[in-house]
């Protein structure tokens, strides 16, 4: 069963919209068109973008260079759209800072729900996300300049409007500004079996290392520190005498979304509750 292409950020805070005069009319109103969104999270900092979808990484563009910086993605399967279409959906994302996609590679695999990238401002006068969306899969180099002077994602389906590809979670994303733009809100999920072993709420880690991973099971790829909200390093540098640490230390808080066995979603990634206690 294809799995629901999620809006990308814990905070939605767009502050251009695809029609926006300040760069964006270009986009939508040329040929060919795409339909961007500037989207600058909870605040004017560094807001991790989580992969809406299992992706793959087709194209890493500017790193170092005098060029805005750009990521290409495909996902790795048919998903399903807030439009009802059940298709490969491919994305551009503008304006990463050198120091993200130095960490990423062409070919790696993102699991959904991993942080991806940060805000930035390479190109960029505020830390903010340019994204694009398009049906199917990428065409040529993954863009081109339009009618309009405007470089806009080419895909083999056509773009998408952002609100004809993602479902809003509300257990995920907080709306604080939609951008004028309506998104229909995830499906209610089914009650969890009367026999799941934990319940979302806010936990406390008993070990003294324990790894974030970017699915639920110890298959999933670890996190590395900096992958990390910016509460749980704050977190983990207080707990651990100033040092880093690539896994919640002992004493960190969490808060749990989702749960898969032992398993807990959390804002970070993915960790096995079995080390953790209810915090009270």
């Amino acid at each position: 069963m294809a799995e629901n292409l999620t809006y990308p950020f814990r905070t939605m805070r767009i502050t251009q919209n695809y029609n926006g005069v300040t760069s964006h009319y270009g986009h939508s109103h040329g040929t060919p068109k795409d339909y961007p969104i500037d989207e600058g999270g909870s605040d004017g900092g560094r807001d991790p973008i989580y992969a809406p979808c299992k992706l793959v990484i087709k194209r890493i563009w500017g790193v170092g260079t005098d060029g805005v910086n750009t990521l290409w993605c495909e996902s790795t399967n048919k998903v399903k759209l807030a439009n009802g279409k059940t298709d490969y959906v491919s994305f551009q994302i503008t304006h990463p800072n050198d120091s993200d996609l130095r960490r990423l590679k062409v070919g790696q695999t993102i699991a959904k729900g991993a942080v991806l990238c940060y805000e930035g401002t390479d190109g960029a006068s505020g830390n903010h996300i340019h994204l694009s969306v398009g049906l199917g899969k990428l065409t040529g180099n993954g863009w081109m300049k339009n009618s309009r002077g405007k470089w806009v994602l080419t895909t083999t389906g056509g773009t998408l409007k952002p609100e004809a590809a993602f479902f809003v979670d509300p257990k995920f994303t907080k709306v604080v500004n939609n951008g004028g733009i309506s998104f229909k809100q995830l499906p209610a999920a089914k009650k969890a079996a009367k026999n799941e072993k934990y319940a979302p709420g806010v936990y406390r880690v008993t070990t003294n290392l324990l790894y974030v991973r970017s699915g639920a099971g110890t298959d999933k790829p670890k996190l590395p520190f900096t992958y990390l909200t910016a509460d749980a390093r704050a977190q983990i540098l207080k707990l651990n005498g100033g040092k880093y640490a690539d896994g919640f230390v002992r004493g960190v808080l969490f808060t749990v979304t989702e749960t898969d066995g032992s398993w807990g979603k959390c804002p970070s990634g993915w960790v096995c509750l079995d080390y953790c206690e209810v915090a009270k």
